[in-house]
């Protein structure tokens, strides 16, 4: 069994002091500090803006792109419920937080009135200026390339390159799949102290972090409540609802569900995860299906995600999305997950383009969805974990079920 180690939960502990930190002395700390550490993350998170296109491309580019033509139905099958499954958990959790919400009174922080810290630029240089800085830098150009166009490109190009199977340019793939890992494992995630920072001093300044998390403690029991009843449920399902076999295949997978939890790491629970899914499904339907699933199919970042952004948004006084938008936003999520890196706190980075341009997501909503996602990171990759053991159980049936229609419609021709 799995021991959490305090260095595997380091990314969230600092976030926890910093928060604590500037709940007890930020009053204390000159205008100038906060300003230069807001400037900072504002100009991370521009940089993070500006490298996603690339980096979704280039996941979805390799990982679609190093499907096999032999196993194509098996992985577009996978592929096909892994959509499924994450748009229903994102429609549940949606629906969950729009109910919830309407019975729970949660303050409003208008931003608008409040004392926000401007970042040093702004300050130093006129609005024209600013635009021949970035057109002399190229910025425009990289920033016209939008996170829809890297998306669909990124789909469609792997999944040529799949039926292509070109070596050189399957090599091409992984390189830039490995350029991208990089920027976030040693270039982006050891900064994200510093990125949430800057904003949570904006928070302070302007009044609105002294109140809000006693505020959101009702939400996150309800995202823990119901993403874990939700998966619960599903081994149900994929087990029949017979007591004994229920509880078996929950029991196999705990080892796996705690390592998640310790590393915030689907990829790092790989091995328990393989070893519980094959005690309960068939060894060769787990063997395949699992990997493949281990990084897009994410029920705790769909409950976590969607309902912390509804909160939010009306947090932040915003009017809640109309079913049509929110349906598009759904839209975008779960095409967005295929693009997910197994880092700490990737589930989120991705989504940021997401729910700012499909939910009006402001600077300060953005860092308070990131930081609290990964403050939860351990929980979320628990429920993620979790619930790919699920999802093999219940590809698994309707794998044989699809297997089987195929056989019989065979011997009838």
């Amino acid at each position: 069994m799995s021991k959490i180690r305090l260095s595997e939960l380091r990314l969230p502990l600092i976030l926890v002091a910093e928060i604590i930190l500037c709940l007890s002395f930020g009053d204390l700390v000159p205008t100038f500090i906060k300003t230069a550490s807001y400037s900072l993350s504002v100009f991370l998170k521009n940089i993070l803006v500006t490298a996603l296109p690339f980096i979704i491309f280039s996941i979805l580019f390799s990982s679609l792109g190093a499907l096999k033509k032999g196993a194509f139905t098996f992985t577009a099958l996978a592929f096909s419920l892994v959509i499924i499954s994450n748009y229903f958990s994102t429609s549940m959790g949606g629906f969950l937080g729009i109910q919830f919400l309407d019975y729970v009174e949660i303050a409003t922080y208008n931003t608008g009135t409040a004392q926000q810290l401007i970042p040093l630029w702004e300050t130093l240089f006129t609005p024209e200026t600013l635009r021949r800085i970035t057109e002399f830098w190229g910025l425009r150009i990289l920033h016209s390339i939008s996170n829809d166009m890297a998306l669909f490109a990124g789909i469609f190009c792997g999944l040529l390159l799949a039926f292509s199977n070109h070596s050189k340019t399957k090599a091409v793939s992984l390189k830039m799949k490995h350029i991208a890992f990089s920027f976030l494992q040693k270039g982006f995630i050891p900064l994200i102290p510093l990125f949430i920072l800057g904003y949570i001093f904006n928070m302070q300044h302007s009044g609105v972090l002294n109140s809000i998390f006693q505020d959101y403690f009702a939400i996150i029991t309800l995202i823990v409540v119901s993403t874990f009843s939700y998966i619960v449920f599903l081994y149900g399902v994929a087990s029949s609802f017979k007591i004994a076999t229920w509880r078996r295949s929950l029991k196999n997978m705990f080892p796996a569900m705690l390592t998640g939890f310790s590393t915030m790491s689907s990829a790092s629970a790989l091995p328990l995860l393989m070893e519980g899914a094959e005690k309960n499904t068939d060894h060769e339907v787990a063997k395949g299906v699992v990997p493949i699933s281990i990084n897009i199919h994410l029920v705790g970042d769909c409950f976590t995600i969607s309902i912390l952004a509804l909160t939010i948004l009306m947090s932040f006084g915003h009017p809640l999305p109309t079913v049509e938008e929110y349906m598009i936003f759904t839209t975008f999520f779960v095409l967005a997950k295929f693009a997910v890196a197994a880092v700490p706190g990737g589930g989120i980075l991705v989504m940021i383009p997401i729910l700012e341009k499909y939910l009006g997501f402001t600077p300060e909503m953005l860092s308070l969805i990131t930081a609290l996602y990964i403050l939860f990171d351990p929980m979320i990759t628990s429920a993620n974990v979790l619930g790919n053991g699920a999802f093999a159980q219940l590809f698994e049936r309707v794998y044989h079920l699809f297997h089987k229609e195929k056989k019989v419609s065979s011997w009838a021709n």
